[in-house]
């Protein structure tokens, strides 16, 4: 087992699109009282995670409210999410053992699964993990540091998905059982706002 104290994981949040459906910057929307944003960082903190890294883009951040997190901006955000991603992964520190990646529309997710997914990392810190419910799987997808470089050579246009699948075959993808359904619902638009503050306020 790695000791994560010697190696941290790392998190990284995506928060640099442009929000084009919802109408207004997803990192600044409000659930239970915090910003999106500032949810993912405090579930990030408290999965233990060092450092939490918010990679911004189409709006930068309020450095006020990112405590402990650190802004990374993308300036290729238009490229898409993989672009975004790989600026996070070249921020972090060479002493990271792997990534959390969370994405800022999903503020709802449960501490467990981030746990989950740090536990799984720590018993196996080469396998690629994803969380799974009802028999599917999720996100968030914590990467471990042997992925970085292949991540980080990924076209802009291609996506993370057909690599992951090509993991998958390679055995190296994992999943690990939560019970969690947020780790299905990106909030996108004002109705899914609308049916998050329903369901969960």
């Amino acid at each position: 087992m790695t000791n994560r104290r010697e190696r941290p994981l790392a998190a990284i949040i995506l928060a640099a699109g442009a929000s084009t459906r919802m109408g207004a910057p997803k990192a600044q929307l409000v659930y239970r009282g915090r910003t999106f944003l500032r949810r993912l960082i405090e579930l990030a903190a408290a999965a233990q995670c060092a450092p939490i890294l918010a990679v911004s883009g189409a709006t930068r951040l309020d450095p006020a409210a990112l405590a402990p997190a650190l802004e990374v901006y993308n300036e290729t955000w238009p490229l898409g999410q993989l672009s975004s991603l790989q600026a996070g992964l070249a921020a972090l520190p060479a002493a990271s053992s792997g990534a959390l990646v969370l994405t800022v529309d999903r503020p709802h997710l449960a501490l467990a699964t981030l746990t989950a997914l740090a536990a799984a990392h720590a018993d196996d810190p080469a396998a690629i993990w994803q969380p799974a419910c009802r028999g599917r799987r999720g996100h968030p997808i914590l990467y471990p540091s042997a992925c970085f470089a292949e991540l980080r050579s990924l076209a802009p246009a291609d996506g993370p998905r057909a690599w992951l699948r090509r993991q998958a075959e390679a055995g190296r993808r994992r999943e690990r059982p939560v019970d969690d359904p947020a780790i299905f619902e990106n909030i996108d638009t004002p109705a899914d706002l609308q049916r998050l503050l329903a369901a969960r306020e």
